[in-house]
């Protein structure tokens, strides 16, 4: 089979075509044929060496396809199956799974090898896609939907009727968030350094467009009539970003992050934060009630995948089109 490896840290240029055997499973492992798996940021930060793994490493994370082959311990699918994958497979037996709080597992693995034509997966990651959900959507719905998902519910805690700002607009997470947003009840503002994105962001969910180069403050207090936005969704987690965000930001608003595209770190001042009473905080994954959410909102129709398709074969000029934000929403490989 065809895989993509990653050799060594560096730019898109160090992403490896090659051919290797088909895997084969055991116990509760199950052989997806890949239909399609999304480009995600960590992907971006996991090939540049802003986190660390082990070297070669095959990446892809979002993956969707058909069962092939089942373990023999494998209860819950069987050949033929549509699924999608979550990003993490956790233990089911610690406290934090046996209590809810499966994210907190403490034998959780994140979901690697997707850049490939076949790919192991456990069965407690897979979930059964609806047959009106396209390979592309489905593959995207665990991290670039259901982040959001994860993010809006579990820490924004958004109420219908608020208003939420979306940093990244037009990125794999930011475009969807929007949709998510809208969705729940809220009015949406889509914060992007793309004019030419403004007329898709309207398009898939967002009130609002602000520039971030076009006094994005000034343009948020228009918008909030000075009161600022209930909640910020950060996809992007850039000083610059942050500052507009959090001066954008209402009394008692919550300040949420989901993402960081380079090492750069974010400086506030407490009395900023005590003084507003703002919340800080973090959402870092998908559970498996958020993932399954997110199938629902694109079965639905509430939320449509936004995707950009490039083959195996052009892995280096998604990789390059995703950092240099010229794609509108996800790129997706499809092998």
């Amino acid at each position: 089979m065809r895989q993509v490896a990653t050799p060594e840290y560096g730019g898109p240029e160090v992403l490896e075509l090659s051919e290797t055997d088909r895997p084969s499973p055991r116990g509760t492992q199950v052989l997806v044929a890949v239909e399609a798996v999304g480009v995600c940021g960590h992907d971006i930060a996991d090939r540049a060496g802003l986190t660390k793994i082990s070297l070669p490493h095959v990446l892809g994370h979002e993956v969707a396809g058909r069962v092939v082959e089942i373990g023999e311990s494998v209860t819950h699918v069987e050949p033929g199956d549509r699924v999608a994958c979550k990003q993490h497979h956790t233990c089911g037996w610690c406290g934090p799974c046996r209590t809810g709080r499966e994210l907190d597992c403490t034998g959780k693995t994140f979901v690697y090898g997707g850049y490939a034509e076949f790919i192991l997966l456990e069965q407690d990651a897979l979930a059964q896609v609806p047959d009106n959900i396209p390979a592309q959507a489905a593959a995207i719905a665990a991290c670039a939907v259901g982040s959001c998902v994860q993010a809006l519910r579990g820490a924004a805690h958004l109420r219908s009727g608020e208003t939420v700002l979306v940093t990244g607009a037009g990125g794999g997470l930011g475009i969807h968030a929007l949709q998510v947003a809208a969705s729940m009840g809220a009015r949406v503002i889509a914060l992007t350094s793309s004019a030419s994105k403004s007329d898709a962001l309207r398009a898939y969910g967002a009130h609002d467009v602000v520039i971030t180069t076009e006094n994005p403050n000034t343009h948020i207090a228009d918008l909030t009539h000075g009161r600022g936005v209930d909640v910020v969704l950060d996809n992007v987690g850039l000083p610059t970003v942050f500052d507009t965000g959090f001066k954008g930001l209402a009394q008692r608003g919550r300040y949420v992050f989901t993402g960081q595209l380079e090492r750069q770190k974010i400086s506030v001042y407490p009395a900023f934060v005590f003084f507003k009473e703002a919340v800080i905080t973090g959402s870092a994954s998908t559970s498996t009630d958020s993932f399954l959410r997110s199938l629902e909102l694109l079965d639905s129709g509430q939320v449509r995948a936004v995707t950009t398709d490039y083959t195996l074969d052009d892995v280096v000029g998604a990789h390059r089109a995703v950092e240099k934000s010229s794609v509108v929403g996800r790129a997706v490989l499809v092998p």
